[in-house]
């Protein structure tokens, strides 16, 4: 089990998030202001979705935090299938008017504290996710204004659509996998979406939720390998743990568990130092914060003879547990 817990700024970012999903404040949940329009709202939804589906903190150890997010995560697609139609969307304004008039005066004072503040230097995957978010939401907007262009434009567009025949395809394809997506068939949405990206490579929006059910997907098969991994392992059955556990590697996965697992079973049976060594490297890459990660990292630095990276990881180890003695013997020992 990885011992990455969530973060304080996570925490708080989930106790939030908690708070507006136990209030039905749909608006909230989603960071938007009752105005948003429908392209700011599809582009929370595919972000927050990303960001809190409990398959991407599978194995972190986020103790009683887990009851939480699961709550926070089944009602962001509520919010999302409510505020994404018009009608269903009208009735929960009908309904909740003080609410709505509180979720207004919110985006009005953060509105009014963002411009009197001094714009802070943003972290560069906040930054990364703006601009998918941004992108997202031009999309978005641009497929809604073509459906309000002179019918004329609209019936030229149409022409050379049919001609090609590439775009309507791509567009039938994003509508299948979206579905199915929302429906919970995340490998069929994986399917129908890849499809759209191909026909319509340069729809920012279509490749936004391509990859989200893409990385879902990968998420899942990884945690699946994994399980088993641990299973044979459990019974010594290495070998097959091995084949397990590069098979999750394959998927790509964000927690850098399964590479550490790969590593230790290939020091462990085939005594491979270097192999080992690249898996440990990607490990601690993908799950910086955690020690166990670390530690073995800086021993097999130590074992090879590179003294500079060893030192550098038992560092980084007692920058996070200034009492680990591991760590601090290993400091004492590396040359």
């Amino acid at each position: 089990m990885s011992s990455n817990s969530l973060s304080e700024q996570e925490l708080a970012e989930l106790t939030r998030l908690h708070k507006h999903a136990k209030n039905g404040n749909h608006y909230g949940l989603l960071g938007l202001a009752p105005d948003a329009d429908t392209a700011k709202i599809q582009a929370a939804y595919y972000q927050l979705s990303r960001d809190w589906h409990p398959d991407r903190h599978f194995r972190r150890n986020i103790g009683d935090s887990a009851e939480k997010l699961e709550f926070v995560f089944v009602h962001i697609n509520k919010a999302y299938k409510i505020l994404r139609d018009e009608d269903s969307r009208r009735r929960y304004h009908r309904d909740n008017k003080s609410l709505i008039s509180v979720a207004r005066e919110e985006a009005r004072t953060k509105r009014q504290t963002s411009d009197a503040e001094p714009k802070k230097k943003s972290d560069p995957d906040r930054r990364k996710r703006s601009r998918k978010r941004a992108a997202a939401e031009k999309a978005a907007r641009e497929r809604m204004s073509q459906r309000r262009a002179d019918p004329r434009a609209r019936a030229i567009k149409q022409l050379r659509a049919q001609v090609k025949g590439r775009s309507s395809r791509a567009k039938r394809y994003f509508q299948q996998g979206q579905q199915d997506y929302e429906a919970g068939n995340i490998s069929k949405a994986v399917s129908s979406l890849h499809l759209a990206v191909q026909f319509d490579p340069q729809n920012a929006e279509f490749r936004a939720l391509y990859e989200l059910a893409r990385s879902e997907a990968s998420s899942s098969l990884s945690v699946q390998f994994v399980q088993a991994g641990e299973s044979a392992e459990s019974f010594q059955n290495y070998r097959e743990a091995m084949h397990n556990y590069q098979r999750a590697c394959e998927q790509n996965p964000d927690d850098g568990l399964p590479f550490f697992r790969l590593a230790t079973l290939i020091l462990k049976i085939e005594q491979d130092k270097r192999k080992a060594l690249g898996h440990l490297r990607t490990a601690a890459n993908k799950s910086p914060k955690n020690i166990e990660i670390r530690l073995a990292l800086a021993d097999l630095y130590a074992d090879l003879g590179m003294g500079l990276n060893a030192r550098r990881e038992y560092q980084t180890v007692l920058e996070a547990d200034k009492n680990n003695a591991r760590a601090r013997s290993g400091i004492r020992n590396v040359r």
